[in-house]
Order: C-alpha cells, then sequence, then structure tokens
C-alpha cells in the first residue's frame, strides 16, 4: 500500500483521487483544501523503457531533497508556492510536496484555442488583462531572485476574473538549483545548443519574457511565431526544432501561414515589430509594458472584423461580394447558414442538420427558436438530441424542448466541464460511480467508472469512454440501448498530461483522439476500436509532421471504416491498412472551402462544414 507522509499524517494514495498527471509527477486531492504532488520514482510505469527518463526521476528526487527546503519564502500571491513537505514514513526522503487546490482555473493554452474563445466569448480585451496580471507576476517573481524556467502555457493558470497564477513552482530557478526542463514551443534559442534545440546555457530572466512574448503572440494571432508550414520552392522543408534554430518564423516568406489564425495585419505595427525584433533579430528584455497598456481591440463597425488598429485592416482588403452558390473544380457549394453571432455546436441526426447558435444574447436552433437567453461562457457545454438541446454547466444539465417542462439532471465534472453525451435517442451521464442513459423510462445503470475521472462519448451505436487514476488507465466501450459494457480495450496509458480528448464513431467503429504534452512536446495520437472493444489501428505522427492529426483531432466525421478530415490544404479521406491508419485519398479543390478547424458533418450526397458562424454543403463530383 503506497503512503506518503505530511505533517505525521499518512495518506492511502490508493485512496485519493488523481487530479492531474505530467511527465513528472501525479497529482492528488488531499481533500483538504490541498493537493499532493508526488513525483515519480524510477520505476514508474510512464518511464518503462525509458532510460534518461529514468535518470531524470533519479536525480529530480536527489535534488528535491534540498530544493524543496530551501524554496524563496518571499514569493508573489500569485506564485502556488509549496506549504508543506511529503515525505516517507520515517520523515528521512521527501517524496513531494503539498499546496493550495485552485478550483475553476483554466490553462492558459486554451485562450490561444480559437474555438474555444469564440464559443465562451472571451474577446481580446480580456487577454490582454490576463497577460496585464501575468506581466506582473513575472516582474514580481524576477524581483525575488527567482526565474521561472520552464515557462509555458500549462503551467499558467487563468480564473473568471482574468487573474493568473503560476503553478509547477517546484522547477523555478534560485540560487544553485537550476531549471533544466524546458518546452520546445517557448523555450529560447539562445539558451540552446545552435546544432540542436536542447539547453546548453540556464534558463534567465530574458528568456522567461521570450516565452511570455510568445504566449502574448498565440493568445492574440491563434498561432505562434513558429506555426505554419516550411514549404520552400527549393531546398530542404525545416521542421519546427530547425526552424527555431535558423530563425524561419512565421514572417518567412517561405512559411504558409495557417488558415485559422488571425491575420497578422490585426495587430498594431509597433507590437508586430517587437514580435520581429524578438524572434527574427534575437533582441531580448523585459516585454514592454506600455504595448498592452495602448491596446484596444475592437469590432469594425462596417465588416465586423476583430482588430486591434486604429483602422480597419480587413476592409481594404476585401474583395468580392461572398457567393451563395460556389463551383472549384469537382466541388460545387452551397451556403446553408450565416450568423453574425457564433454557432457553438451542430450534428447530424436522422438524416437531418442540427445546430444551436447564439445571436442577440439568445441561444437559438436551426430554425431560429430561441431556447433561452444568455451570453457566451466558456463552462457551457452543449449537446443536441433531435428537437431537445442539452445545456450543461458545473454538474447540472438541463434539457429544453419546445412544449415540454425543462429536465433536469446531476453529472460528474472533468475540470471546469460537465461530462455528459447525446445522440438522437437518449441522454448519458455520470452519476458518482456510474454511467448511466437519461431515457424516457428514466435513469438506467450501463456499468462502473471512476468518479471525476472518466470522460465518454456517445455515436449512434456504441459508445467509447477512459478514466485514469495515477499510474492507471482503463478504457471501456458500451452498447446505447442496452447495459454491455466492455470495461478490458487495450488502449495504452496515455502518458504525460492530457490536454485535449474528443471521439467519433461510425456504425462500426471509433475514432479516439488525444493530445498530450509529454516530456516537453505536445503528442497527437489516434486510436481505432470497433465495436467490440478490440484497437484495429492506431497512429502517432511525429510532433513536427504536417500531419492532418496534427493539425487537429477535432471536427472530424466518421463513416464505416473510414474518417473524413479537413486540413488547411482541403479534405483527406483516412482509411485502415492492416494496423496502421493512412491517407486514402485527397480532395484538393475543397481547399477554398475548409480549414483545419472547420467541423466536418455527413450529408445527404455530401459534406456539411461548419464554421463559426457559417454552415456550408459541400458536394464533390
Amino acid at each position: 500500500m503506497a503512503k506518503a507522509f505530511v505533517n505525521a499524517k499518512a495518506y492511502d494514495l490508493s485512496r485519493l483521487p488523481v487530479i492531474g498527471k505530467g511527465g513528472e509527477a501525479d497529482v492528488y486531492d488531499l481533500r483538504d483544501g490541498d493537493v499532493l504532488k508526488l513525483y515519480k520514482k524510477p520505476n514508474d510505469p510512464d518511464y518503462q523503457g525509458n532510460a534518461a527518463a529514468q535518470q531524470g526521476a533519479v536525480e529530480r528526487l536527489r535534488e528535491q531533497q534540498t530544493k524543496l527546503p530551501a524554496f524563496p519564502r518571499k514569493m508573489p500571491s500569485t506564485v502556488v508556492v509549496p506549504t508543506a513537505l511529503a515525505t516517507n514514513q520515517g520523515g528521512t526522503k521527501i517524496l513531494g510536496y503539498t499546496m493550495p487546490y485552485l478550483k475553476g482555473q483554466e490553462v492558459l493554452l486554451r485562450y490561444a484555442d480559437r474555438q474555444y474563445r469564440e464559443q465562451g466569448g472571451i474577446e481580446g480585451q480580456q487577454i490582454v488583462d490576463i497577460f496585464r496580471n501575468l506581466h506582473q507576476t513575472v516582474t514580481a517573481v524576477h524581483k525575488a531572485a527567482v526565474v521561472i524556467g520552464d515557462f509555458n502555457d500549462l503551467n499558467v493558470l487563468v480564473d473568471n476574473n482574468g487573474q493568473v497564477f503560476l503553478v509547477d513552482a517546484d522547477s523555478m530557478q534560485f540560487g544553485s538549483f537550476q531549471c533544466r526542463t524546458f518546452t520546445a514551443r517557448f523555450v529560447d534559442p539562445l539558451c540552446c545548443d545552435p546544432k540542436k534545440l536542447q539547453l546548453a546555457r540556464p534558463h534567465n530572466p530574458n528568456s522567461d519574457w521570450y516565452a511570455f512574448t510568445t504566449m502574448l503572440m498565440q493568445s492574440f494571432l491563434f498561432v505562434g511565431p513558429y506555426g505554419g508550414v516550411h514549404r520552400p520552392k527549393g531546398g530542404k522543408r525545416l521542421q519546427h526544432d530547425q526552424r527555431v534554430l535558423e530563425r524561419i518564423t512565421v514572417f518567412n516568406p517561405n512559411v504558409i501561414y495557417p488558415k485559422p489564425a488571425q491575420p497578422l495585419d490585426v495587430l498594431p505595427d509597433e507590437l508586430l515589430e517587437f514580435f520581429h525584433r524578438t524572434y527574427q533579430e534575437d533582441k531580448r528584455g523585459e516585454f514592454p509594458i506600455s504595448l498592452l497598456e495602448s491596446l484596444r481591440w475592437t469590432s469594425c463597425s462596417n465588416c465586423g472584423a476583430v482588430h486591434a488598429k486604429s483602422r480597419c485592416p480587413m476592409c481594404s482588403a476585401r474583395t468580392a461580394p461572398h457567393e451563395a452558390i460556389t463551383t472549384r473544380g469537382s466541388v460545387s457549394v452551397v451556403e446553408v447558414f450565416r450568423t453574425k453571432g457564433h454557432i457553438v455546436f451542430a450534428t447530424f441526426q436522422r438524416g437531418k442538420l442540427r445546430y444551436l447558435y447564439h445571436e442577440d444574447n439568445g441561444f437559438r436552433r436551426e430554425d431560429g427558436t430561441k431556447v433561452i437567453d444568455g451570453n457566451l461562457d466558456p463552462e457551457l457545454r452543449f449537446r443536441i438530441q433531435n428537437n431537445a438541446t442539452i445545456i450543461g454547466k458545473g454538474q447540472r444539465i438541463v434539457t429544453l424542448e419546445n412544449g415540454e417542462k425543462p429536465k433536469q439532471d446531476m453529472t460528474n465534472s472533468a475540470g471546469r466541464l460537465p461530462v455528459f453525451d447525446a445522440n438522437e435517442q437518449n441522454r448519458f451521464s455520470l452519476q458518482n460511480d456510474q454511467l448511466v442513459r437519461n431515457s424516457k423510462l428514466g435513469t438506467e445503470y450501463i456499468g462502473e467508472i471512476l468518479e471525476d475521472q472518466t470522460l465518454f462519448w456517445v455515436g449512434s451505436h456504441f459508445g467509447f469512454g477512459f478514466y485514469r487514476a495515477g499510474t492507471i488507465m482503463r478504457s471501456f466501450v458500451f452498447d446505447v440501448k442496452s447495459q454491455t459494457m466492455n470495461d478490458r480495450v487495450k488502449v495504452p496509458t496515455l502518458p504525460g498530461q492530457l490536454i485535449d480528448a474528443t471521439c467519433c464513431f461510425s456504425q462500426t467503429h471509433a475514432w479516439f483522439m488525444v493530445r498530450l504534452q509529454d516530456s516537453g512536446r505536445i503528442v497527437n495520437r489516434c486510436y481505432v476500436i470497433d465495436k467490440s472493444g478490440k484497437v484495429v489501428a492506431s497512429v502517432e505522427p511525429d510532433s513536427d509532421d504536417d500531419h492532418w492529426l496534427n493539425q487537429s483531432i477535432r471536427g472530424h466525421f466518421a463513416t464505416g471504416s473510414s474518417l473524413f478530415a479537413a486540413t488547411d490544404d482541403g479534405i483527406v479521406k483516412i482509411g485502415l491498412d492492416l494496423e496502421e491508419v493512412i491517407v486514402v485519398q485527397t480532395f484538393p479543390d475543397t481547399e477554398s472551402f475548409v480549414d483545419s478547424h472547420s467541423q466536418l458533418l455527413p450529408g445527404n450526397g455530401g459534406i456539411h462544414v461548419v464554421s463559426s458562424q457559417e454552415i456550408a454543403f459541400l458536394k464533390i463530383n
């Protein structure tokens, strides 16, 4: 029985909920307002077969024996510092530490997600306020003679008021204790070996400001300095790490700028020039707070574009008016719907396109009927069951349907979001340690799950889900019409920190896709699972590849044993070849009508393409 001791009190780890899992440690809820961060041992299953990770665990545990007791006491209140040490029974070895449990926070990474921002009603000026607060925290940390070091968008948490908090303080650099970890997307290349993206010199205050600037850029533009794809007309195509070392940024004409990103021109010239000096000319120093204090986001009264300039940069760039029907090569496109607000959910059920959009301070269905008044909120989650609209927040779910009394249910949550789903037949939710079906007959038990650790999704014929507890991960499939569950699905344990997960279904297959951060890098995985629970294929592209899965894990639709995905280059059809996931067909004529953030849905004789404000129907001849 694994135990940890805090102030002489024993904690049985097997009885504590795991609320976080990273590359170096697991985080447990002590149920007293604090959490316990426990370092992984060299024999942790996540390190199996990885000698470098095992040695890293040895060195980390050795250093923390002296580093944690020496942690600086005078830190800003927005840094989540260790409050007590966790040891073995005799108190002779430090295993980790406790810290306050911050609830209702979101990682900064989410604020660089365009869909999250638009569907949650998070405006550009709120991002300005977040980074003004973060600027104050970074400045205060440096005044305490501390360097953040591995400064990234997963160790910055944001509350509902825009206040920020820094976590993973144990990795910060002070005195003789150096921070040896880094995140590839945010590491300062001036601290790296010029031939390899690895630390060659210690982090420093300037490298913290470099990471700050990078997070700011991606939160404003939805792309970082080394986003996009390097496609030179001649010569070798460079991947992310080499691009950083050679400073091949999104400003380079040989880099294809991502279609879902905001145009560079929406930012003030002074800020764009600062980005250029930072990434192209290696200028370093504290980020000028004046660039944030003078920045104002606004919406153009003429075209509706959001920008931060004195004059709209988009109006002069607009050309021909929008066409209702367009043809490009073998593809014909018809506009189905357009809103000045935002589409928050769309699905295709019983041969009909169904969707929910927010406009004029209310949520409306596809026929224009107002479902409920209210504002956009990043903590809301939506589903549709035919004519019924299901809205969840926290642990509460409300089902709304014209002419019927609203139905209220409770469910478990994962982070800030309620966990529930629906198909054309029923609603599904989690009640304590049970997965249940909410039908007209009442609440029907399906199977056992792990409370507050479970995610699941449903299709028309079956569902899939998983939960993680420490080093254990269990995946399951279940029938949507009966009480049949198979919880022995052999999806490998997911390493590192889970960023996002989703699943889409055909009648026969589930395509389970996850995004993780492992060892400082973003990793995307896809597992194809048949209705019986057998994992029939999988793919994990190299993080530098211009792969459909790296562009987005969301928005795809499945049919039979195939998957259709939208990319910046057009729609691709994915299929199975033995145990491999491969691209079997591309549709380049669709390139003008989709990007990697488009949602694809089936249609009668074609494909629906859903964006934030528009739905189109594509027919490929």
